[in-house]
């Protein structure tokens, strides 16, 4: 064999080494990148104006997927959830599990850390406040208030679901309890109320048909509600709830025209799914 077809013979033994050694390269990565892709950072186009001005509907921004980024979490993080019925949005952290919420009619929300105040914002018709779980914590229905309530009914219903419980409400002026058909002459948005569906109401509800009540029938005492939570298998009362994982508390800044927290309560660890990168 001659000196030139022992050449080409080991130029090709050579180019398929190196053919099959980029072809690895490549595949790895291709690998890292759809690894990269679908569990750790993703680019996402805003397509709402729920945070305008802080993220502007139409930009494009990257999120990290990864529990370093999702489990460390300081208030103004721009987080992606994931809602109840299956949506992912974008919202801003405003507290932290263990912080103290204030929020008022005209639409400002404040703790000792923050504040914010919302445009044209009409879900929060009276001043409360509350605070936020936090992992180890043992929420006692009896000291809950009427919001705090609300959202620790959310947190059984995405935790254990719909079915398997139930609120009753009892109406009471001072401590002694009157029949629930004295909201039989109240009304909601122009509608009457019905005493079969007064268990199910929310507490901005509850406060209008006690207006109405006292009103009606001005006291000493003003009314008010108090609202129990049972098992759905064998009636027995709910007293406390565990709190097995930190929640957060998230608001959009476009007021009334987007849902935050108000409507859906707090959010918990597992529903945040990714954390926006910002790139200096």
């Amino acid at each position: 064999m001659s000196v030139a077809s022992r050449a080409k013979k080991l130029q090709r033994a050579s180019s398929r080494k190196w053919n099959f050694f980029f072809g690895i390269i490549l595949a790895a990565v291709l690998f890292v990148s759809v690894a990269l892709r679908f569990y750790v950072i993703e680019p996402i186009r805003v397509i709402g104006n729920s945070l305008d001005p802080i993220v502007p509907a139409g930009s494009s921004i990257w999120v990290c997927k990864l529990p370093t980024c999702t489990h460390k979490l300081t208030r103004g993080d721009i987080v992606l959830i994931q809602l109840p019925d299956g949506e992912k949005v974008l919202r801003e952290v405003f507290g932290l599990p263990g912080d103290s919420i204030f929020i008022s009619a005209d639409g400002k929300i404040q703790s000792a850390e923050n504040s914010f105040t919302w445009e044209d914002e009409s879900e929060i018709i009276s001043p409360r406040n509350f605070q936020i779980p936090r992992r180890g914590d043992s929420l006692q229905i009896k000291n809950l208030n009427d919001i705090s309530f609300d959202y620790a009914v959310a947190m059984l219903q995405r935790k254990k679901g719909l079915r398997k419980f139930y609120t009753e409400a009892t109406l009471f002026r001072g401590k002694d309890s009157l029949s629930l058909s004295r909201v039989g002459s109240t009304s909601l948005a122009g509608r009457p109320v019905s005493i079969r569906e007064i268990h199910g109401f929310h507490w901005q509800e509850y406060f209008l048909i006690g207006l109405q009540i006292n009103r009606e029938d001005p006291g000493a005492t003003p009314v008010h509600f108090e609202r129990k939570i049972f098992n759905a298998e064998d009636s027995t009362e709910i007293s406390s709830i565990p709190v097995r994982e930190n929640y957060y508390y998230v608001i959009c800044t476009q007021g009334s025209r987007c849902e935050d927290s108000r409507q859906f309560g707090y959010i918990s660890q597992k529903s945040i799914r990714a954390k926006m990168i910002h790139f200096p």
